[in-house]
């Protein structure tokens, strides 16, 4: 259980990051979007490409640039016509933060994956605390059936922010990895998150 303890990955919220901005650029003296307006105009900034060429320069403070670009990523990626294509830890960390950002009781959420790495469904399947007497795995792999998905992951969260796994979530993440194996479904993760953290299971070899 040592290497949990060792390695958890902090992340923003897409709120958080707006939040961190604000306050960076207050900071500069930018205090509302009049005086952002005057200050882009000042840089000769009219368009994206140029914001992204100033961020990635050496005139602007370590702090906003990564802020800054970390956002343009975030919001490349929430074109609301583009399908989720989730193809690392990180980027499935990110996106599970915020998905259940400021929930107040446990949900455990699956996701169902196809061949191309695309989401193509996610449920919210029980709430409240979770045993695997109730999160029971057929549950979860009836939808996988119906969606007829090629890969599954599950998320929880805790509320604490106290990502370490109980002896009830490696129990569950082994009988769900037992169930895809003779159903012939890619079991490809199970992730903690709380508070900004997400912890990867197959990342820490706990299945």
């Amino acid at each position: 259980m040592e290497i949990i303890k060792s390695k958890h990955y902090l992340v923003d919220t897409d709120l958080e990051l707006c939040e961190e901005l604000l306050q960076q650029l207050k900071k500069q003296g930018i205090s509302d979007f009049e005086h952002l307006l005057k200050q882009l105009a000042e840089l000769n900034i009219s368009n994206f490409n140029e914001l992204l060429r100033y961020l990635s320069g050496a005139s602007c403070s370590e702090s906003i640039a990564i802020i800054g670009e970390n956002l343009l990523e975030r919001l490349r990626a929430a074109s609301f016509d583009r399908d989720v294509i989730l193809t690392s830890s990180n980027e499935v960390g990110v996106y599970l933060t915020n998905k259940l950002a400021n929930r107040k009781q446990e949900e455990l959420w699956a996701f169902y994956i196809d061949n191309s790495n695309h989401i193509i469904a996610e449920k919210c399947l029980f709430k409240g605390t979770l045993d695997k007497s109730i999160a029971h795995p057929r549950e979860i792999f009836r939808w996988a059936v119906l969606y007829a998905c090629a890969g599954i992951f599950v998320v929880h969260n805790h509320p604490s922010g106290n990502l370490m796994p109980s002896k009830s979530d490696i129990e569950l993440t082994k009988m769900l990895q037992a169930a895809a194996e003779m159903m012939r479904v890619d079991f490809l993760d199970h992730f903690i998150v709380g508070k900004g953290h997400y912890l990867s299971m197959r990342e820490h070899q706990l299945f």
